[in-house]
């Protein structure tokens, strides 16, 4: 059943239903991660639905057309395993940690919550009422309100992906059991899909038996309603908050996942504030004590992304801070990094990758996120390759891409100005 090899040991298939398998053995584990991906997340909620997708991860779990709810929770205990899933903004991801002997479980499991969830009119109501304490206890978060009022705002009105992933309020209390199903029946579909499993597997063998379940002529096409990307916008902008700290975001234009100059970025991100000797992390923690929590990350989406700086801080020194932020943006602008910045942050990344691959689970991420968003995926090897590679001409032309000081959007949340 093996179409393609991808690397050492790791194997791809497409069936003709439009399902991807992708398998990565490893004969010294004893344990097995397994994940399918669907590439439905918030950002595909309709207007009137928002927190459908998020509502529909619940909903599987409270039971399918073979099991309920505690045969779920029963079954997978009684192979030492653990089952999760996760929404996010552009897929959702059901999976399971299983010792080898546990497999089959796991693979029937997370088929049967992926594909038959039963979606009864008394289980929806239930779980009705938990994710709409879910969203409480998202409101009295500041960092979790922070940052949705500035996602909100960093896109143009309206966008699709500036939505929060757990939906809103009013939406999520009257989605209704049609809506539910419609949704799912529309986007959990084969050619939607990717499976991947980490571990002690055998590729032939599970790839086999995955076919077999999914021995269904390919799903007809639906009609597609492409998004347009959202718009990046530029500004200033405090939103009044009742809170302890005020919170502060500071973003660039970024890429979207497959872009070509993703090493180079990651290597100026952590530079500038990923890690305890990154400069913001110096400047604004250690030398001046003005903040607990501070750093940089990069976000990528299939059609954008950006470049985000977070600090919290207290209110009477927020204007300091972000003062400091965007000085020490002004002095990377002009200078340009050193080259011992570079060779500690390249280091750090490829310590962060080796470190993460020791874990079936985050093999199993790096390769299902990859291949849902259709991005290259490479062995390992190629990876830290690719890093090793980065060079300072390299940093300094993503610096010169990415690092626009007239582009900066900047929101803080907290008592007033």
């Amino acid at each position: 059943m093996v179409e393609e090899v991808l690397y050492d040991r790791t194997y791809a298939t497409r069936l003709e239903n439009g399902l991807r398998i992708f398998v990565e053995e490893d004969p010294q584990s004893r344990s097995v991660s397994l994940a399918t991906w669907i590439h439905v997340g918030s950002r595909d909620d309709p207007p009137n639905s928002q927190g459908i997708a998020h509502f529909i991860e619940h909903l599987a779990f409270k039971g399918t057309t073979r099991r309920d709810a505690v045969d779920i929770s029963r079954e997978i205990d009684s192979v030492g395993g653990s089952l999760n899933a996760g929404t996010g903004r552009e897929s959702t991801v059901f999976y399971a940690d299983v010792p080898a002997e546990g497999l089959d479980t796991a693979v029937d499991l997370v088929d049967d919550l992926v594909r038959n969830p039963a979606f009864e009119s008394d289980k929806i109501e239930l779980e009705r009422t938990v994710v709409l304490d879910e969203l409480r206890g998202h409101a009295d978060d500041p960092e979790a309100v922070s940052f949705d009022r500035f996602f909100g705002r960093v896109w143009n009105d309206g966008h699709p992906l500036s939505r929060p992933v757990l939906g809103a309020d009013d939406a999520v209390r009257t989605i209704s059991q049609a809506q539910v199903t419609a949704h799912h029946r529309r986007h959990y579909r084969p050619d939607r899909m990717v499976v991947v499993a980490c571990g002690a597997v055998d590729a032939s063998s599970l790839i086999g038996s995955i076919a077999t379940r999914y021995d269904a002529p390919p799903a007809a096409s639906i009609a597609e309603n492409p998004q347009a990307p959202p718009d990046f916008r530029v500004g200033r902008h405090h939103d009044t908050r009742s809170s302890a700290q005020t919170h502060i975001y500071v973003a660039l234009p970024g890429s979207p996942t497959t872009d070509p100059d993703r090493y180079p970025m990651e290597v100026l991100n952590v530079l500038l504030g990923d890690g305890t000797s990154s400069r913001l992390f110096r400047a604004i923690r250690e030398d001046r004590g003005l903040a607990y929590s501070v750093g940089s990350t990069v976000m990528r989406y299939s059609d954008s992304g950006l470049w985000m700086i977070y600090a919290g801080t207290a209110p009477n020194l927020a204007t300091e801070v972000l003062e400091r932020i965007e000085h020490e943006l002004e002095i990377l602008n002009a200078n340009g990094p050193e080259e011992e910045e570079i060779v500690r942050a390249k280091a750090r990344l490829r310590g962060l990758f080796i470190l993460n691959m020791e874990s079936n689970a985050s093999r199993a991420m790096r390769i299902g996120t990859a291949a849902v968003l259709d991005r290259e995926i490479l062995s390992p090897s190629d990876v830290l390759a690719r890093l090793d590679a980065v060079t300072t001409a390299d940093v300094a032309a993503a610096l010169d891409r990415f690092l626009r000081l007239e582009s900066l959007h900047v929101t803080t949340v907290g008592p007033e100005a």
